[in-house]
């Protein structure tokens, strides 16, 4: 039967509570979330309550600058602090993968589902 949907709100809102910053790489980041940074600074996350069964996604757009003008994105890492911390996950982006020409770049979903497939 796997976990109610109580429990899965529970575990949502444990791993929000530790996934307060994102950072952008141009290409994998490795296993511990250190490589291929941009050099567009971490951004603080704010997340949506989660639903019934733990889904939630970003509550605003993730808005980087500072990276290299027309650079490359491929993923985002969430991490416990705005320096340093503890690396927590990374997602691999879709859609537009590099830095607008002033070096601007938004995450504008980041949706985490709770529901077994």
């Amino acid at each position: 039967m796997g976990f109610n949907n109580a429990t899965m709100v529970v575990g949502a809102s444990a791993i929000q509570a530790v996934t307060t910053h994102a950072q952008l790489h141009s290409a994998a980041a490795g296993s511990a979330g250190t490589t291929n940074v941009t050099s567009a600074a971490r951004q603080a996350v704010t997340w949506t309550t989660p639903t019934g069964n733990g889904d939630y996604g970003l509550a605003s757009p993730l808005n980087f600058t500072g990276g290299a003008g027309n650079g490359g994105v491929y993923s985002v890492t969430l991490w416990d602090a705005s320096t340093g911390g503890n690396f927590r996950g990374e997602f691999v982006l879709t859609g537009d993968a590099a830095f607008n020409a002033a070096g601007e770049y938004s995450v504008t979903a980041l949706g985490l589902d709770g529901t077994a497939t």
